[in-house]
C-alpha cells in the first residue's frame, strides 16, 4: 500500500529567459531579505531536481535560518550567540546563492539537449575496431567483411586531355634525351 506509486512526470523545461529571470528573482529576494528568504532558492531546486539531497538542504537551510533569526531576535546584542547567529545569516546568503546558481545552471544544461545521451555514453570503450578478417576481439558477434570498393567514376574529359598532353610531352623529352 505504501509503495512508490506512479512517478510524476518531470517538470517542463523552461526557456533560457525564464530560467535567468527566476535565478535573478530568487537571488535578489535572498539578498534583499538579508537571508530571511534564503530557503526559496533551495525549495525551487528541490522541486525541480527531485533529489533527496536537495530536500535535505532545503529543510536544513530553513531550520538554520529560522534558528539564526530567532537567536538574533530574542537574545541581547551583547550576547556572543547573537554574533554567531549573525555570522551564520551573513554566510548563508552567498553560500545559498552560489549553490543555487551552479545547480540550476547544471540542471538547465542537462535539459538543453533532451533525447541525446551524454558524450561518454556515445563513445565505445575499449575501441570497437574490427581486426584483420573482420574479427572484433571485443564483440561476440562477428563483423561482416568489408564491402568491395565501388567502381571509380570515369574521369572528366578535361582530365583525359591533360593526361594525353603530358604523355606527349614525356615522349618529346625522351626523344630529345636520346638524340642529345
Amino acid at each position: 500500500m505504501n509503495g512508490p506509486g506512479p512517478v510524476p512526470p518531470p517538470p517542463a523545461a523552461q526557456s533560457g529567459g525564464t530560467a535567468v529571470a527566476l535565478r535573478a528573482t530568487f537571488l535578489v529576494l535572498t539578498a534583499l531579505s538579508c537571508g530571511f528568504l534564503s530557503c526559496l532558492p533551495l525549495l525551487h531546486l528541490a522541486v525541480q531536481r527531485r533529489r533527496a539531497l536537495d530536500w535535505v538542504l532545503f529543510w536544513t537551510g530553513t531550520a538554520v535560518t529560522v534558528a539564526a533569526f530567532a537567536t538574533i531576535g530574542t537574545l541581547p546584542e551583547s550576547n556572543h550567540w547573537t554574533d554567531a547567529a549573525l555570522i551564520v545569516v551573513i554566510c548563508m546568503v552567498p553560500l545559498v546563492g552560489v549553490h543555487y546558481l551552479v545547480a540550476d545552471m547544471a540542471l538547465h544544461r542537462k535539459q538543453a539537449l533532451p533525447g541525446y545521451p551524454p558524450y561518454a555514453a556515445t563513445v565505445p570503450y575499449p575501441p570497437q575496431q574490427p581486426g584483420p578478417g573482420g574479427y572484433n576481439p571485443y564483440s561476440s558477434v562477428p563483423t561482416p567483411p568489408p564491402a568491395q570498393q565501388p567502381p571509380v567514376a570515369p574521369h572528366p574529359p578535361r582530365l583525359n586531355q591533360v593526361r594525353a598532353e603530358l604523355d606527349e610531352l614525356s615522349d618529346l623529352l625522351r626523344k630529345q634525351e636520346d638524340q642529345g
